[in-house]
């Protein structure tokens, strides 16, 4: 059956929990402060692509933008929404957007 501690026991107990505590606070004390890492600003990348195949230079700019995520962005392909994912994810939208051009000895051309 549960007995309540006497006394002597609760203040026993009282001391090892104060020790506990210093303990504790010295070795907080003696740890180097911890480093956060640096804030993000909220534009991350800006990725300019020049494309010289229609004849005449075409320019789109893609804005990265931060999310909650570090690794995905909020992405504006020259300043409208265009999608959220990552690094890869923006590079794969950009290889499906530039298709490439044929070769001239492709039989495209004849």
């Amino acid at each position: 059956m549960y007995r309540k501690p006497s006394p002597k026991r609760q203040a026993a107990h009282a001391r090892k929990l104060e020790a506990l505590r210093r303990g504790r606070d010295r070795a907080n004390a003696s740890k180097p402060a911890r480093l956060y890492p640096p804030t993000l600003p909220d534009l991350r990348r800006v990725v300019t692509v020049t494309d010289y195949d229609s004849g005449e230079p075409v320019t789109h700019t893609l804005n990265l933008f931060k999310t909650r995520r570090v690794d995905s962005y909020r992405i504006e392909a020259d300043g409208k929404p265009w999608k959220v994912c990552g690094w890869s994810g923006a590079l794969e939208g950009m290889r499906k957007i530039f298709q490439r051009v044929p070769s001239p000895r492709s039989d495209f051309w004849e």
